[in-house]
């Protein structure tokens, strides 16, 4: 029997193979090579919403610099929506069928981050994306995402709801309050939709918790004044003076970043009201840049503070000294958008990629980091307003104080050039780790303060 020549079929494979790589990579293999495209939707000229942008942009390129997420970098896109429901709607819109953005922040407004999840959650099935609200509270951000879960499952909360707060605030009243000696105390809110709760009392069909005020007398203490303004363009020295009249021990301004609570600091240490120490909940006055915005006249002033100069995990001090020489000021919610931009970083790789944003989505659930302020997870407690909010709070007692949180606030006083005394924490457990930092006897009162001038 004899064999014939096959020796025709060797260029015939070469050819084939040859021609098989220069195909172009299917739709799976083409996806793991382009960018994973993040985008945060806020007003680029708020002191506030900015720092948040740019420190979310500095992670970026810190992960881009050092291989990117599984080999592709990420393409960060800041969207201004100028503070504006409808142009952060349109922004938010742009940046899934434009952009094709994989992840989507939006600021801390209640009001908007509400348009924006209903606008664009339809649009989920063909634009599959994941959407994080960077530091709002309104409850229904997230009571929707467990009452329609199908619909919203792929929204989360880097912070916590209205709820969230009370364990803190029933601590500051029974505790930090009682241990300052401030027994009758004067509350301004700021009159948007995140204190509502606060003021009227948290009545759904899920909890019922009582108001601050309530809460307030429930640990002693008497509330001698209360009155919620506009959180900018108010004329405070009238308001002051009627504090004054009603003989508070001290004020709390429950203030966001919106509130202009420099100004507010500008009047009140030139009123009739001057003596009185004042609490500001939130906002700008958490870093070393509200000294320099209200001229030194918030000496005196407590407020939680974030730019703080001592270790509470490993990341807190890197994260710190690298904003500040970036110019960053370091907020909370620049603490944690910084930290989401690495936690998202974890997803992808626990989900192997972004193709299955189902797969994404229950990563998003389950991943655990330590970050600056400690743990950055998500609740999953099936627990209306809680489910898919940062886990700070027990989901089933949210006014126990000595519940085991996942982050720290440090309590600080401004005194004299601008320099930073710690008097508190937000539960006892933290105050009792920063012990060797914070002490009540660090305050002093305004009045002490000036004569050392």
């Amino acid at each position: 029997m004899c064999t014939k020549s096959r020796s025709w079929l060797f260029p015939i494979m070469i050819m084939a193979l040859a021609f098989a790589f220069c195909l172009p990579a299917g739709p799976a293999a083409a996806a793991d090579k382009e960018p994973i495209v993040i985008g945060y939707v806020g007003n680029v000229d708020s002191p506030g919403t900015r720092p948040s942008m740019d420190i979310q942009k500095m992670a970026a390129e810190e992960i881009n610099n050092n291989g990117g997420i599984m080999g592709r970098q990420i393409k960060y896109i800041i969207a201004n929506g100028k503070g504006d429901t409808t142009a952060s709607v349109d922004a938010a819109r742009r940046l899934l069928m434009e952009n094709g953005a994989d992840f989507i922040f939006v600021e801390g407004r209640s009001e908007i981050c509400l348009a924006v999840q209903e606008s664009t959650a339809p649009l989920y099935k063909d634009y599959p994306h994941i959407l994080i609200f960077n530091g709002p509270m309104d409850s229904e951000l997230t009571a929707r995402v467990l009452h329609d879960y199908d619909k919203y499952k792929h929204c989360f909360r880097d912070w916590d709801p209205e709820a969230g707060h009370y364990a803190q605030m029933n601590y500051f009243f029974g505790n930090l309050y009682k241990k300052m000696g401030w027994k009758k105390i004067a509350i301004l809110w700021e009159d948007l939709a995140w204190t509502t709760d606060w003021r009227e009392g948290c009545k759904t069909s899920y909890m019922t918790l009582p108001t601050w005020e309530e809460l307030a007398r429930q640990n002693g203490l008497e509330v001698v004044y209360t009155k919620a303004v506009k959180p900018r363009g108010t004329m405070y020295l009238p308001i002051l003076q009627q504090i004054a009249r009603a003989d508070a021990d001290m004020i709390l301004y429950i203030s966001s970043w919106f509130t202009d609570t420099e100004s507010f600091a500008k009047q009140w240490a030139n009123s009739a009201a001057s003596d009185l120490p004042i609490n500001l909940y939130g906002g700008v006055a958490q870093t070393h840049d509200y000294w320099d915005m209200t001229g030194g006249k918030a000496l005196g002033a407590v407020s939680s503070f974030f730019e703080f100069d001592f270790e509470l995990t490993e990341k807190s001090q890197p994260l710190i000294k690298k904003a500040k020489k970036k110019g960053i000021p370091l907020q909370i919610n620049g603490h944690l958008a910084y930290a989401d931009i690495y936690f998202i970083k974890e997803v992808i790789e626990n989900a192997g990629g972004t193709q299955n944003m189902d797969k994404v989505i229950r990563m998003m659930e389950t991943t655990e980091m330590t970050y600056s302020l400690g743990t950055m997870a998500y609740e999953t407690k099936p627990v209306a307003p809680f489910f898919h909010c940062k886990v700070r709070v027990d989901p089933d007692d949210p006014v126990n104080s000595t519940y085991d949180g996942s982050f720290f606030q440090p309590m600080a006083q401004f005194q004299n050039d601008g320099k930073i005394a710690y008097i508190g924490a937000s539960c006892k457990e933290h105050e009792d780790d920063l012990a060797p930092y914070v002490d009540v006897d660090n305050y002093k009162t305004p009045a002490e303060l000036r004569e050392m001038k």
